[in-house]
């Protein structure tokens, strides 16, 4: 079982357990109509776009003409600390 996240199975469990309520009659688990399940979707990871050899380059020189990690970061769409990574 995985240790982060919500993964399909503890959720149907979760639901299984929920549907039982105090009288322990359950219902069918896993039915299409239930909205826990169908959220219960691998989590969406935003993609990572590699950055070129190119780019990487222009950081470098950008940063060596004195331009700002934060406004590198802004231009090339990635976070301060892959500036950071990408050119140290």
């Amino acid at each position: 079982m995985e240790r982060c996240g919500n993964r399909r199975g503890r959720v149907e469990r979760f639901v299984s357990v929920w549907s039982q309520g105090p009288s322990g009659d359950a219902e069918a688990v896993g039915e299409s109509d239930d909205p826990l399940i169908e959220a219960a979707v691998e989590s969406q990871r935003l993609t990572r776009t590699p950055l070129t050899a190119e780019e990487v380059d222009a950081m470098r020189t950008a940063l060596a003409d004195d331009a700002s990690v934060t406004a590198l970061a802004k231009q090339f769409g990635v976070h301060r600390a892959t500036v950071w990574v990408k050119t140290m």
